[in-house]
């Protein structure tokens, strides 16, 4: 089953707003083997609305809109729709009843302004919006089903989890020929789209069905492993076994699969793990401590740490030898050693993690131009692990793959255990 979604509305074609519906709705329909093959968005213009809607339900299986379905002239989908299906308006009750409530509960009474967002095609199937007063409705146009909801992004979520997801899955199901899909998402931080695409050049070939995807979504790269086949025991089989062989060329660098980026993959390792962790930060600004803390209950694995831009407090806070940044600089190899060492006896943290670097745009030299970064990861028993980054980027890019970094070293640091992939 192929679908397409329709986003109406003059904000969307100005760029007044960004349109989060279509990405949303598309990652729903995602998940029940339904692909969007079209995204569409136009003016509220009579003409072009008929046009567009003409055009997808003469490519597409499904068809879902959003926006047009508000109190004002300019908000026309329910009147397009009902004449693409011959059909008059007719007010739906159990919409009338509740705009009844809302507005009394404030003291007004309904006009013919609000009743406009009661409207519906007769005839057509209608969805009830639990977060809004606009209900959903759904007609068939040419034989294709097409599901018209409002633009607000909450109320499109509250119909969808509704019933409406219950009903795509029933078009689905009942389409008959729409083959079922094995996925999965991996997470990779480290390694450039072009080095993925290098190593798993030629994974898919001689497997009908399958193909690989990639995402940039900086700083990390999604790749996504898809197979299809009418049979889903088919499918799932296939994509075993090329998820075995994706592992084992690029498995290293798989920090996780699902939704979850490396902050919260790592905030729940950690606590799996029991291992306490400190920071001291010297470029990114309290960035790595924010990452660390995104994942709620992080105060059962965060200390704290130290932002410590000026050398001065890299000697007071951390105790880091004003010899050694007199020999090597605040950015190198030894002061993060120190800086990490440091954070980590006076927190007493089990990890100490420390970054020190030239985010720019200026500050660099020729040994250490902008965008050099030096990061260092202290524990028990150990040597203290260090990487060196070099990014000639933008400084908010700098900054964040700087602290992206920190966190994979302290999943580097992490027993086996602790994490599912992991280096």
């Amino acid at each position: 089953m192929f679908a397409e979604l329709l986003t109406i509305g003059d904000e969307l074609t100005r760029g007044e707003i960004v349109d989060t519906n279509s990405a949303w709705l598309a990652a729903q329909l995602w998940d029940l083997d339904v692909a969007v093959r079209w995204k569409t968005s136009c003016r509220d213009d009579e003409d072009d609305m008929r046009a567009a809607l003409a055009a997808a339900t003469a490519r597409a299986d499904l068809v879902i809109t959003s926006g047009g379905l508000g109190p004002t002239e300019d908000d026309l989908t329910c009147e397009i729709v009902a004449s693409a299906a011959g059909a008059p308006i007719a007010i739906d009750e159990a919409a009338r009843q509740k705009l009844e409530l809302f507005l009394a509960s404030r003291g007004r009474t309904v006009s013919e302004v609000n009743l406009r967002q009661a409207r519906v095609p007769a005839g057509a199937r209608v969805h009830a919006n639990p977060a809004g007063l606009a209900p959903a409705f759904e007609v068939a146009l040419g034989g294709v089903p097409v599901v018209c909801l409002p633009g607000v992004p909450r109320e499109i979520y509250a119909i969808w989890e509704a019933g409406l997801r219950a009903r795509v899955d029933e078009l689905r199901r009942s389409s008959g020929a729409a083959p079922r899909i094995a996925r999965r998402v991996y997470r990779i931080f480290g390694r450039a789209e072009s080095q993925l695409s290098e190593a798993l050049r030629g994974l898919v070939d001689g497997y009908p069905g399958a193909s690989l995807h990639y995402q940039v979504k900086f700083p990390e790269v999604l790749v996504k492993l898809v197979v299809r086949d009418p049979d889903a025991a088919a499918a799932t089989a296939r994509h075993d076994e090329l998820d075995a062989q994706l592992r084992a060329r690029v498995g290293r660098w798989i920090y996780g699969t699902g939704d979850d980026p490396l902050p919260l993959v790592l905030g729940r390792a950690l606590l799996d793990a029991g291992v306490r962790v400190a920071v001291a930060e010297s470029c990114t600004g309290g960035m790595v401590g924010a990452l660390l803390t995104e994942l709620a209950g992080s105060s059962g694995y965060f200390v704290g740490g130290a932002i410590v831009y000026a050398n001065e407090e890299k000697v007071r806070q951390l105790g880091v030898s004003p010899a050694t940044l007199d020999a090597h600089g605040a950015v190198s190899e030894e002061t993060v050693v120190e800086m990490a060492k440091g954070v980590r006896a006076r927190t007493g943290a089990d990890l100490g993690v420390a970054v020190s670097g030239v985010a720019g745009p200026g500050g660099g030299s020729a040994d250490k131009p902008v965008g050099t970064v030096w990061l260092a990861v202290d524990g028990p028993g150990a040597a203290t692990r260090t990487f060196r980054m070099q990014w000639p980027g933008a400084r908010d890019q700098v900054r964040t793959l700087a602290a992206w970094w920190a966190l994979e070293l302290l999943r580097q640091a992490l027993p086996p255990s602790a994490s599912e992939e992991r280096p």
